[in-house]
């Protein structure tokens, strides 16, 4: 009989944030810097040690694809991840994660005019 590990409880506690998080998303940018924030929080949560230079490039929305996510060799050395992946559910929580910041970066992509009047209101409207 196998052991696996479950992370579930601390996807809980960031789930609603990463859901605020992403509803006051104005720009694809801001996607991708909630994704790696929680990302990097929940990882921090659960590994040890963990890296203190985890940098936004060692935390990816996977653009290539257009789906999934990515993590840096050098943050799954140093944070250990490799053996978590394969023995928990921690690959299945960072994909539903993914899934729903890239329902919003499309959201976003879709409408780059209601963005960018976000961003960069016209006075007098």
């Amino acid at each position: 009989m196998t052991y696996q590990l479950s992370f579930s409880k601390q996807e809980q506690e960031i789930r609603k944030l990463f859901r605020d998080l992403l509803s006051k998303a104005e720009s694809m940018e801001d996607v991708k810097k909630f994704f790696y924030q929680t990302v990097r929080d929940l990882l921090k949560d659960i590994c040890d040690p963990m890296p203190e230079d985890v940098a936004i490039h060692d935390i990816q929305l996977d653009l290539d694809r257009g789906e999934g996510y990515l993590l840096s060799d050098s943050l799954m050395d140093g944070a250990n991840l490799r053996p978590l992946m394969q023995d928990s559910d921690l690959d299945v929580i960072l994909e539903r994660l993914s899934e729903h910041a890239w329902g919003r970066y499309r959201r976003l992509e879709k409408n780059p005019a209601k963005t960018e009047s976000k961003m960069y209101p016209i006075p007098g409207r």
